[in-house]
């Protein structure tokens, strides 16, 4: 989305990227992100980075700006710009509760809120993390009291260094993929460790891209996605993104991604002036 001539999660000459998850990826002259992601980011792609603090002001293009966490994941950032008349938030992929690997988020007042409806539904109701966290532990004390090693399918950045924590928490050794290690690594250079990585884990984790999710009917295997049979997400449900609305208390709130359309719908319902946007738009505040 561009706002004026710089990108939001979009390529532009000076554009700001919002986490390192793949299909936020951008190219630009100046890209700023959060030292997190840029480091996270050149795992897998180049481009010239300017990292930036959370709540530190900085200019991006000409906007004064300001990133605050997202939740979403480890560096994830949501960005406040100041514009002529008025200001805005987008909020990029996002939480609203607290999870073990990612900054708590954090949504300040704006004028207008731009907001990703990956799950903006009500049908999308998801437990708090730490209830999923004990449907996640019995899962797996199950498998094993019966002699399965159970296998977690999982997005390998992010998710994955989520379920690694929380099995190191409970005692449990995992078995990851190359690519999990490779940015569980990277965690650990911003205080977030695993002591639970073995040759020979407890838990199998694999990626959700595995063909496997689909052709294996084991009672043992399980996807971890708030699409799967586990809802642990690193995604606002419907409920949560309510609050995040509320908090920042907008004039005109712009839904954008998944069920953008309907979230617009169901907010104009309630008395919040809201239209649905594509994330590859443009908006204009002139």
């Amino acid at each position: 989305m561009l706002v004026g001539k710089v990108g939001l999660d979009s390529s532009s000459r000076i554009a700001f990227q919002s986490h390192a998850h793949t299909d936020h990826f951008v190219s630009g002259e100046v890209i700023f992100a959060t030292k997190a992601t840029k480091y996270l980011s050149h795992l897998r792609k180049g481009g010239f980075y300017r990292q930036v603090d959370f709540g530190k002001t900085f200019y991006l293009g000409d906007y004064r700006a300001k990133l605050y966490p997202a939740g979403h994941m480890l560096g994830s950032a949501g960005i406040k710009l100041w514009l002529e008349n008025g200001t805005l938030f987008y909020t990029g992929d996002t939480k609203w509760y607290k999870l073990r690997t990612a900054e708590k988020s954090h949504f300040p007042r704006a004028d207008f809120l731009v907001i990703e409806a990956t799950f903006g539904v009500p049908s999308f109701t998801f437990p708090a993390p730490r209830e999923a966290e004990k449907k996640l532990v019995a899962f797996v004390e199950e498998a094993l009291d019966r002699g399965k090693r159970p296998v977690l399918y999982v997005n390998q950045m992010g998710k994955a260094q989520e379920i690694m924590k929380i099995l190191d928490v409970h005692g449990y050794t995992v078995r990851p993929s190359g690519d999990m290690v490779k940015v569980a690594r990277v965690y650990s250079k911003f205080g977030i460790r695993f002591g639970n990585i073995a040759g020979e884990g407890n838990v199998v984790l694999r990626s959700y891209r595995s063909p496997r999710v689909k052709n294996s009917f084991s009672p043992w295997e399980l996807t971890v996605s708030g699409f799967g049979g586990l809802k642990l997400s690193n995604h606002a449900d419907f409920w949560e993104l309510i609050r995040i609305v509320e908090r920042v208390r907008p004039e005109k709130v712009f839904t954008v991604y998944g069920f953008a359309n309907e979230f617009a719908k169901i907010l104009r319902g309630i008395g919040v002036d809201a239209m649905a946007i594509s994330r590859k738009g443009r908006l204009s505040f002139e």
